[in-house]
């Protein structure tokens, strides 16, 4: 397993380094030294590539070409050149599941060009009707009708988003040619957006019990394709790390594309622990998160991808997930407590931590109090369809917890105008109102901030080789608990994610036991204090 932390960066909303209200690759430059000083390793930028921003950037119509918003190609070859001076390297985010409608190999698909048209998977109608019931993830059905071609194409996110037909062997060339460029330009890493979705049926049918993605998910020959990708660009350089996007999968398919000597891939995201607050498996509803489902599932995945030797991404919070320490924590009284043990308890297990930007300040979700302050296309597309259903208040409340623009406000640097974000007047970015109390400049220099406690997370996961190659074991007496060992070392972890006290079954000797991280100052080994979090090592 890699040691790694990594620190993903909205580009949109991290830093505003030319004063024009957005975020651009000056600002990430400017904030390297931040960076730096987390203790992380690398850095995970969303797509800055050429985009129409129909879906944030995940909509590409030039994979080698700049978003003239977000800068320059001389820009991003400075960006790698300082980020390596610093020991930093920059993980890409490549998305090859789907192209924009403005890429030109889809424009010449729409003008009828056969061969363009074979690079996505356009279909005839079926008894004058798409050619299947399958559903978008943005809302609607995942076909649109092109009346002078007569056909359907496929398109599993918005209808500008054309899904590649990775059949097609021109099309796979090209894709490696991509990587290639970029790590020729120092790319040492690649994030692959919904990657188990590249292998597509050969037999397109209905749905007469779900939406489609059982059909089109972990395909029969995506882990053909990641060995391709390995042995063309991501096997040939030992430092290039690469981590995949693995959605509505199971432990047995993910844990095989990330199992050590697989030539896959070096870890996966996976995320059924952050479906505990669906209900019946639908994202769009307004319930708590179930946690001792949440636990469960921890520990089953923990287990599983230690028997394989498979590596996960432990992750709570990214551009598309609400703020952790909303969803699970308590905000209102224990805002530090949750923010720190959400943090230490799921990135001190058996993996490789992610952090998502302002997560290590404890950002939390904005404040929505109508339907049209939303901007994020999947919120507004799943609007949509539920409104034919609930009533405006009810879908808001949804919205108000599930919506992805709870992760896309701006980074909140200190308690100045757009919260340090961006010198401009005006801007049209999402602000949390409580910048002026949460803010990277305030936490600076407390020893007791969330920010702190993070970098002394990241610091123990770092140095300490037990939180790298060490084994974990859980507890039948104990939930939110487990043990870490290594050779004659062992750590034990606990925490509690409730507003009441906690008591500790395991048999806990203090003479037995020293402290190596606490988010509260005193920790009594009988009982745990609401959200508090407690790494005990062996004397």
């Amino acid at each position: 397993m890699r040691n790694e932390v990594i620190y993903q960066i909205f580009p949109l909303t991290f830093s505003d380094g030319k004063k024009k209200g957005k975020g651009n690759i000056k600002g990430i430059i400017n904030k390297l030294d931040y960076l730096k000083s987390l203790g992380i390793t690398r850095i995970w930028i969303s797509p800055f590539t050429k985009s129409p921003f129909k879906d944030s950037g995940y909509d590409v119509s030039d994979y080698c070409g700049i978003n003239e918003e977000f800068g320059t190609m001389e820009e991003v070859e400075i960006l790698i050149s300082e980020a390596k001076k610093r020991n930093l390297t920059i993980v890409l985010d490549i998305v090859f599941n789907h192209t924009s409608d403005q890429h030109e190999w889809f424009k010449k698909a729409l003008a009828g060009d056969e061969k363009y048209m074979n690079y996505y998977i356009f279909k005839d109608p079926v008894n004058g009707k798409e050619p299947t019931n399958w559903k978008s993830k943005m809302g609607g059905l995942s076909w649109e009708f092109v009346p002078n071609l007569n056909k359907y194409y496929l398109h599993l996110f918005t209808k500008e988003q054309p899904d590649l037909n990775w059949e097609n062997p021109e099309v796979r060339n090209e894709l490696i040619n991509i990587l290639k460029f970029w790590k020729d330009k120092g790319i040492s890493g690649f994030r692959l957006d919904v990657c188990n979705l590249y292998s597509k049926p050969t037999l397109f049918e209905n749905d007469k019990i779900g939406d489609g993605r059982r059909f089109y998910t972990d395909g029969a020959k995506v882990e053909e394709y990641f060995n391709l990708m390995h042995n063309e660009v991501f096997g040939t350089d030992n430092e290039i790390f690469t981590v995949g996007e693995v959605s509505s999968t199971t432990k047995e398919k993910s844990a095989k594309y990330a199992k050590a000597g697989n030539k896959e891939l070096d870890s996966v995201f996976t995320f059924l622990h952050l479906k505990v607050d669906y209900e019946n498996n639908d994202k769009w509803t307004n319930v708590k998160p179930d946690l001792n489902l949440f636990w469960k599932l921890q520990k089953e995945w923990q287990e599983y991808y230690q028997l394989k030797n498979s590596t996960l991404a432990l992750f709570m919070n990214n551009h598309d997930q609400p703020r952790a320490v909303s969803r699970f924590g308590n905000v209102d009284k224990y805002w530090y407590e949750s923010a720190t043990s959400i943090f230490a308890f799921t990135s001190l297990m058996r993996g490789v931590p992610f952090i998502y930007q302002g997560e290590e300040i404890g950002m939390t979700n904005l404040t929505f109090n109508d339907l049209n302050e939303f901007k994020d296309v999947e919120s507004i597309g799943n609007a949509n369809d539920l409104l034919k259903i609930k009533s405006e208040e009810e879908v808001l409340d949804i919205l108000r917890i599930k919506s992805r623009d709870n992760a896309r406000s701006v980074m909140q640097w200190d308690d100045e105008l757009n919260a340090g974000f961006s010198e401009k007047e005006n801007i049209e970015l999402f602000v949390n109102e409580n910048y002026k109390k949460i803010n990277v400049k305030n936490q600076l220099n407390d020893d007791k901030s969330v920010l702190n406690f993070y970098k002394k997370v990241i610091n123990l996961r770092l140095t300490e080789e037990i939180f790298n190659n060490g084994k974990i074991n859980f507890f039948e007496e104990q939930d939110y608990a487990y043990c870490r060992k290594l050779d004659d070392k062992e750590v034990i972890i606990l925490t509690n994610w409730t507003t009441e006290n906690k008591l500790i079954k395991l048999k806990l000797d203090s003479n037995n036991w020293k402290i190596i991280l606490n988010n509260y100052d005193d920790f009594n080994f009988d009982s745990l204090k609401p959200y508090q979090v407690i790494a005990i090592e062996r004397k």
